[in-house]
């Protein structure tokens, strides 16, 4: 991807920024990219891209201390023209506005985005670093479509080899549990006379009987 500026925080953004330091919640909702470039035009008034060509969903957030972690991904997924990217907008909501752009940053360089249905198909995870400050709780509209990051696949196949590993544990217990219960069965069955287990009145040694009468005939302790 091309090398970007740092975000320009709208005025929009500053407001809910204060809002979210005082306990609002802080809800980032998508992402927005186009072809619109800064020619000196007054960022802390916008309220949208300057030219907006297609919104993006936000597939992860992480938050650490005093910035938090927008992750998302470009792809020309229904996209008829091609265009440069010179301005991504992130957006977020405002519990007495609705929906605000609350950054947004220009492109130094500007890669082109093609169109869908030609050779090239483009796909490419990028990340935005906000720093929140004291913001008390926040959170993402998470898009239910898109592609998992490295990172959160990585995280996946670690739970799922964990998960796999548990569940053959369990199986192993299971199945020496049902082989104990196999042998209290059997003996049951035959009122202990044949008894399954290893140690039994057949080869124990001096045995003691404190409480009950000892059948020496068919080798049983009868309380």
């Amino acid at each position: 991807m091309a090398d970007y500026t740092n975000m320009y925080m709208t005025k929009k953004g500053r407001k809910l920024q204060a809002k979210a330091e005082s306990g609002v919640l802080l809800k980032f909702t998508k992402v927005s990219i186009g072809d619109g470039q800064n020619n000196g035009q007054n960022i802390d008034d916008l309220t949208a891209l300057i030219s907006p060509k297609k919104d993006l969903g936000i597939s992860g957030i992480q938050v650490e201390i005093d910035q938090c972690k927008i992750h998302s991904s470009i792809d020309n997924e229904g996209l008829t023209e091609g265009f440069y990217v010179w301005e991504v907008g992130l957006f977020a909501e405002d519990p007495d506005e609705g929906e605000i752009l609350f950054g947004i940053i220009f492109a130094k360089e500007a890669d082109f985005l093609p169109a869908n249905g030609g050779t090239t198909g483009v796909n490419a995870e990028f990340e935005i670093i906000v720093i929140v400050g004291n913001a008390k709780e926040i959170t993402a509209v998470i898009s239910n479509t898109g592609y998992v990051s490295r990172e959160e696949f990585n995280k996946l196949v670690i739970r799922l080899d964990a998960t796999s590993q548990r569940a053959e544990k369990n199986t192993d217990d299971i199945s020496k549990i049902s082989l104990k219960l196999t042998n209290l069965e059997q003996s049951f069955s035959n009122n202990f006379t044949n008894n399954q287990f290893t140690e039994d009145f057949y080869t124990l040694d001096d045995v003691i009987v404190s409480r009950g009468v000892y059948d020496s005939v068919n080798k049983r302790l009868v309380m």
